[in-house]
């Protein structure tokens, strides 16, 4: 598919940023010029363990160096500041864009004038064979599929806003100092701001992450369940979309009833039917996603996929309560390890903001 035609009047800045992994950059970067031929493309070096200026230069791209690792959040806001397009296009290091998404989204704000960020989705072809891998890209990839293209959240791993929303509302919270909810906790503010998101999953890159079961529950709870959950609590919303879904609700307490009744087998036998009618239930409530996942890769697969479902509500399960634990004693001015700041973050932006240590 050929990359479409670029509108005159938006210019782009391609914000791409960088730790580790040149061979995933040496994808996604390349990718990134050829369906965006003039636009600005910046490397945002966060403590770059791997150097990235020969593969920046034979892009046409430019590098600015973050200290650290300070987190991608810091380091999108320091390519952002430096920036001179009107919007700001936001891809992750592993992900390699199909031809027509970058241009796709720029038109898509061109054209829609009151939308201020657009977001896209993951393809259903993730490189990696192993089946976390598979997996957990393709749930992504059927979540943004399958929800609503009026959004409160946004996504920077293939994401485009105005570069003027943006610095209104200070670019991403540099408080979260590691991969995290950064991009979800700026939807948040730019809802609350009046800008107005859309989900477009016809916009697509393809991620080039290996997934791992520890690695994976790592994630879930850690990186994002546990601060996902203050952040709902925060900004006080629980919409029926994306991964907040109520099916979805249900489904993690009928894990904890299947778990539990499992346990009940030790002492009855009546546990085993709790265990059966508890697991039957959360696959009937999920029916359209097992489905899915067998139309995709087979019914094998889809199979395998109940249980890493299963694992996955009981995780977030225990992330929504440690979340909100950790919340409620902020609140009570008891900051424990987990916790993210209370204040939101209002950031007057600058371009020459120097990287500080921020305070909480």
């Amino acid at each position: 598919m050929l990359p479409q035609r670029l509108p005159a009047r938006l210019t782009a800045t391609v914000i791409i940023p960088f730790h580790r992994n040149l061979a995933h950059l040496a994808l996604s970067l390349p990718a990134a010029r050829r369906s965006m031929p003039d636009a600005e493309i910046i490397v945002a070096a966060d403590g770059a363990r791997d150097d990235c200026r020969e593969i920046a230069a034979a892009n046409n791209a430019r590098v600015v160096e973050v200290p650290g690792p300070s987190g991608p959040a810091c380091a999108r806001n320091r390519a952002a500041w430096a920036a001179t397009g009107d919007v700001l296009m936001f891809v992750d290091a592993d992900v390699v864009v199909a031809p027509d998404a970058l241009p796709g989204m720029l038109s898509f704000l061109a054209n829609q004038p009151n939308v201020a960020g657009v977001f896209g989705a993951y393809d259903e072809d993730p490189p990696e064979p192993n089946f976390m891998s598979q997996y957990r890209n393709l749930a992504h990839s059927y979540v943004h599929q399958t929800g609503s293209r009026v959004a409160e959240t946004f996504w920077a791993g293939l994401g485009a806003v105005r570069a003027s929303a943006f610095r209104a509302v200070g670019g991403f919270d540099e408080r979260f100092r590691r991969p995290s909810v950064e991009d979800i906790e700026l939807g948040y503010r730019l809802s609350r701001a009046g800008f107005r998101l859309r989900l477009e999953p016809k916009f697509r890159g393809r991620h080039y992450k290996r997934w791992t079961l520890p690695g994976s529950v790592a994630i879930d709870i850690a990186a994002r369940g546990i601060p996902w959950a203050q952040l709902l609590r925060k900004f006080h919303t629980m919409s029926n979309d994306l991964n907040t879904r109520i099916e979805l609700r249900l489904s993690v307490v009928l894990a904890y009833l299947f778990v539990a009744s499992l346990v009940a087998m030790i002492w009855t036998r009546w546990g085993g039917l709790g265990a059966l009618v508890s697991l039957a239930v959360l696959v009937v409530l999920n029916y359209d996603y097992y489905l899915w996942f067998a139309r995709k890769r087979g019914l094998w697969f889809a199979v395998r996929v109940i249980p890493a479902h299963v694992l996955h509500h009981l995780c977030n399960g225990l992330s929504f309560v440690i979340g909100s634990l950790l919340f409620l004693f902020s609140r009570a001015g008891i900051v424990l390890p987990g916790a993210i700041p209370h204040a939101v973050w209002t950031r007057p932006p600058s371009s020459t903001a120097a990287l500080t240590e921020p305070r909480l």
